[in-house]
């Protein structure tokens, strides 16, 4: 399986070139999620079987930070994409989620809520 990544709010600067140039070279599949498919399953937006598209709009939906969700991620290209960020002294992505059986049901916007949740209870 290929491995495929969702990026969310990153500026189009030099830190997003050097990661997409690392997913490139990792074969990584990169989608860029805009706001409009925020309401959209984790698992449409990776193309899963079987996922049928949200046809509601999205009118007030919206997040601002980096997110990102990894899927099919081998832990040797996890280990070195995280490793990645600090080796390039890059500030890192704080809300990151592997897709999970779960979290495939989700749009990004539960995603975002859930992973800023438990990024708060952990910085308290």
């Amino acid at each position: 399986m290929t491995p495929e990544i969702l990026l969310y709010n990153f500026k189009e600067d030099d830190r997003f070139r050097q990661i997409r140039r690392f997913l490139n070279r990792a074969k990584v599949n990169v989608r860029i999620v805009r706001t409009p498919e925020f309401l959209q399953p984790l698992g449409t937006l990776f193309e899963i079987p079987g996922f049928a598209k949200n046809t509601q709009f999205n009118l007030n939906g919206n997040f601002t930070e980096e997110m990102l969700v990894m899927k099919d991620f081998s832990e040797t290209l996890m280990d070195d994409f995280l490793s990645f960020f600090k080796e390039n002294q890059l500030a890192a992505v704080e809300l990151k989620a592997v897709l999970t059986p779960v979290t495939q049901y989700w749009n990004s916007l539960q995603l975002f809520h859930e992973l800023q949740k438990e990024h708060d209870a952990m910085n308290l």
